[in-house]
């Protein structure tokens, strides 16, 4: 069976369950799987794949037919340039998230900030693009989740980082227990709605961890809790920044000003629409 006949099945396949990215999709499943890039696929329409190819391709396809992410079956994402490894457990990086990292990222650059936490850190992308693009930073992460601390630190090893390190903790309890303290917050905890989550995409309600997704029954809860929790590791004038639902801005917002923060702004992100909450602690 040559790769031509492959893609085309495949193409056809995809495209019958009204998946949009089709064509892209099973290009990247055939570089995978014979370790080509995309020219090669273009001048060799020809080439005769072995057994083991085939049916490696078409289980993937298979996987992508049941609307699992392609990212994971890739098992990368791409993230402000650089590649992380994500994996099944762990919530796929998101363009949108890019908004609070570049909003780090200058704050960090200006006020000559070293200390900075990521929590609920999933992959790992908020706090390791941070520390990659500072060495002077230095960078923990938590997580509750086994998964999100294996990725992150496959991750770390990847991306040969010195200045991160990643934790078990509970939201913010074990960095309060270690009297910890931090000039920079940085959380993309989970916040939709509980009866939200069944509205989703079926690539993302189907595969993507649940304890990623639900923030309880407003959404707000891990915002509550963060917030309260935030005071009692954070420095005097440091900076607390969340992404958010479209719709959280003022909610999160009031959280914030009710804790005690001031200069809270709400940015937007490439649509026009609120997605990162920002403080200062007083």
């Amino acid at each position: 069976m040559n790769l031509g006949y492959c893609l085309k099945y495949a193409y056809d396949l995809l495209k019958s369950e009204n998946i949009d990215s089709y064509m892209l999709d099973v290009q990247l499943l055939m570089c995978k799987v014979l370790n080509k890039d995309k020219m090669f696929l273009i001048m060799n329409r020809d080439y005769k794949l072995t057994e083991k190819e085939k049916n490696e391709f078409f289980k993937l396809v298979e996987l992508r037919k049941q609307r699992m992410p392609i990212k994971y079956i890739l098992e990368q994402c791409e993230f402000m340039g650089i590649p992380f490894y994500v994996r099944e457990g762990v919530l796929i990086p998101r363009p949108d998230t890019e908004i609070l990292v570049e909003w780090a990222l200058n704050l960090i650059e200006k006020e000559k900030i070293t200390k900075v936490c990521d929590l609920c850190c999933g992959s790992g992308a908020i706090g390791l693009t941070v520390a990659k693009n500072n060495e002077q930073c230095k960078v923990e992460l938590y997580d509750i989740s086994r998964d999100a601390l294996e990725v992150t630190e496959e991750n770390i090893k990847r991306l040969q980082l010195k200045n991160a390190q990643v934790k078990y903790s509970d939201l913010l309890e074990r960095p309060i227990r270690e009297t910890k303290k931090f000039e920079l917050l940085l959380s993309n905890p989970p916040y939709i709605a509980k009866e939200e989550v069944n509205k989703l995409m079926k690539d993302v309600k189907d595969f993507e961890p649940f304890i990623a997704l639900c923030g309880g029954e407003d959404g707000l809860d891990f915002y509550r809790k963060i917030t309260k929790q935030s005071k009692l590791v954070l420095e005097k004038r440091a900076y607390i920044g969340f992404e958010i639902g479209y719709d959280q801005g003022e909610s999160v917002s009031k959280l914030l000003g009710e804790e005690g923060f001031n200069k809270i702004e709400v940015l937007k992100d490439f649509s026009g629409l609120d997605r990162v909450v920002i403080g200062q602690n007083q």
